[in-house]
């Protein structure tokens, strides 16, 4: 046994060791201290400068800035539109942010949802194969080498390929009645491109993205709601820039006539259903098509249809100059480049156009669309290029005759998307086929 002597030098070392920890971690707190009103100061200064270019309604005098929920439905609810504010502001959310941001929407579906996330990752990154995985990944595989997958994989980036390919198959065993749909690659690279290559936080914005943020069916079976956005965003273009709409119009009856009987369909159709199959990521810079899901995240789909009409109002001065169907389709190659590289869009001055083109939500959207809901015949799934890839084909609105869409004048006018018609050209080239053969 350890005599007094070493038992008082024992208590003694352990005293002095027991009072320098209590001091670093009470300069510690206090540090803490410090820091967390640091924080609240500049939180309260950005609720002011919130609240200073607000429109000075009621509810925007509510409008309190945190960088997190507090507990509770209420304080998830004045964080998010906080949130929504500052997205609307011309540096929209800070690249910093944006990673914990989406993961806070995303969290916040799912607890709505109640789903067990741990049971959901078991399952759906279950290395065993599924009776369907077989043919989602090679038809994975194809759409990642033919048409590249963002700034996410590089040519000889193969574990992101893989990383990708999980994750994609990871959201059709979610989700069977969706699956996979062609396109899927590009959102979900530029996903996790954000989620820092985290592969269960990917999934989770995927499954926001898809399932809440974007209307029902927008890729499930036949594309009806995309169908229906299509036709919805031909009569806001018709509303927002009439003169625009009715020299596409113009050009469209004249290519019909010069078709000696053929059909040509709607000119922006090819254009705006790549839009909205990737949300822009197509064609426009990072950086801008960032901005735009920041909004879509928070202020629901019609961002996407906002978009859309702020991009063609932006290109319409060039686009009246065009005389025929086939230079429109010339010059749209040319400024698709030009989006591309970030020479012609501003995106600020983009995102400003689409916050103050209409007060939210967009007047007779809602109306719009149930109207074509039940007045529509989808995509058929005749033209399916596989059961989980994406679909291209007819479109009529029923009241409407002139709103038909023809494949093969799709495809005839695919060639102008340059780099991006890899994305839509395989499907494109069977119908060429299909039509070439009737003809014949």
């Amino acid at each position: 046994l350890a005599d007094v002597d070493e038992l008082t030098t024992i208590k003694r070392e352990l005293n002095y060791r027991i009072s320098l920890q209590s001091a670093k971690l009470l300069r510690l707190l206090k540090q803490k201290d410090r820091l967390v009103q640091k924080v609240q100061k500049n939180c309260d200064i950005v609720t002011a400068c919130l609240q200073a270019v607000s429109q000075k309604r009621w509810v925007d005098t509510k409008l309190k800035f945190t960088l997190e929920p507090s507990l509770g439905q209420n304080g998830f609810q004045q964080w998010h539109d906080a949130l929504k504010a500052v997205a609307r502001l011309p540096t929209g959310i800070p690249k910093e942010w944006r990673r914990k941001v989406w993961l806070t929407l995303a969290d916040q579906y799912l607890h709505s949802i109640a789903i067990d996330w741990d049971k959901t990752m078991r399952f759906t990154f279950n290395e065993r194969s599924n009776p369907d995985d077989d043919s989602m990944g090679i038809q994975i595989v194809k759409d990642l080498h033919r048409t590249g997958c963002s700034s996410y994989c590089g040519q000889e980036a193969e574990q992101d390929r893989v990383v990708l390919k999980r994750v994609l198959l990871a959201y059709a065993r979610w989700n069977k009645s969706v699956g996979y749909c062609q396109g899927f690659n590009i959102l979900a690279a530029l996903i996790l491109e954000v989620m820092e290559g985290n592969e269960g936080d990917a999934l989770k914005i995927m499954i926001y993205l898809i399932d809440k943020v974007l209307p029902d069916s927008y890729f499930v079976n036949n594309l009806r709601a995309l169908s229906v956005d299509m036709a919805v965003f031909r009569d806001l273009l018709r509303m927002k820039l009439p003169e625009l709409s009715q020299h596409l119009d113009t050009l469209q009856r004249a290519a019909n006539r010069e078709s000696g009987g053929g059909y040509e369909p709607p000119l922006t159709n090819v254009f705006t259903m790549q839009w909205f199959l990737t949300l822009f990521a197509t064609c426009l810079p990072n950086h801008t098509v960032l901005k735009i899901w920041d909004s879509v995240f928070f202020e629901g789909s019609e961002i996407i249809l906002r978009v859309a009409l702020a991009i063609w109002a932006k290109l319409g001065e060039q686009i009246e100059c065009c005389e025929t169907a086939d230079e429109f389709y010339s010059t749209m190659g040319k400024l698709t480049q030009e989006m591309l590289e970030d020479s012609l869009i501003d995106s600020n001055e983009l995102m400003q156009t689409v916050y103050t083109m209409a007060q939210f939500p967009f007047p007779q959207l809602a109306e719009l669309r149930e109207k074509y809901t039940y007045n529509i015949t989808p995509f058929p799934a005749a033209v399916k290029s596989t059961s989980f890839s994406g679909r291209l084909g007819r479109t009529r609105d029923s009241d409407e005759e002139n709103d038909f869409d023809d494949e093969d004048s799709i495809a005839n006018a695919i060639g102008c998307l340059g780099p991006l018609s890899g994305f839509l050209a395989p499907e494109l080239q069977k119908y060429q086929k299909q039509m070439k053969g009737k003809s014949d």
